[in-house]
């Protein structure tokens, strides 16, 4: 008799902090097997160039040749000039992960999110409040962000490259 696994009940998690955001950034990195889609303002809070996010975000890089990051933000000047970290990895893993700017009618999102694999997030309404809530193994609820990151992505450009040029 073979002994079915049941899936994973879906659960959820209010933050009320930014470093509990930062906790739950950290958790969805590692649960990721194929996917991370971030949408931020301009990554200032997230800390991706920290050393201890930089090297979840390479293992997760590292963990499949298929694995795919695509970041999507408002504004690029914190990103191009105070993540180093960051956009060594895009040098490094040009071919997997993607840097994009938002326009348009996308730069008035407000909310930030991290969703990995179409099955957890974490989401800010508000870009500026450090409330957030945190969604696991909840596909429904993950399809909904993925659309909405999707419709931000294609009204997107890419914006920061792998090399840098003129020099």
């Amino acid at each position: 008799m073979t002994e079915e696994k049941a899936a994973p009940q879906p659960e959820r998690l209010l933050l009320s902090t930014r470093r509990e955001y930062l906790h739950a950034l950290e958790q969805l990195i590692g649960l990721a097997q194929r996917e991370l889609r971030i949408l931020d303002a301009d990554l200032f809070h997230l800390q991706l160039d920290s050393t201890r996010t930089n090297d979840l975000l390479r293992e997760f890089l590292l963990r499949g040749r298929d694995n795919r990051l695509y970041i999507a933000v408002h504004h690029t000047e914190y990103l191009s000039n105070h993540c180093p970290r960051l956009l060594e990895l895009l040098r490094r893993f040009s071919e997997h992960m993607f840097i994009h700017q938002t326009m348009g009618d996308a730069t008035r999102a407000q909310d930030c999110l991290v969703l990995a694999d179409k099955h957890h997030f974490v989401r800010r309404p508000v870009q500026a409040q450090p409330r957030a809530v945190l969604r696991l193994n909840d596909e429904m609820e993950s399809q909904a962000i993925y659309l909405r990151f999707s419709e931000i992505w294609d009204s997107s450009v890419p914006a920061v490259a792998a090399t840098t040029s003129g020099l």
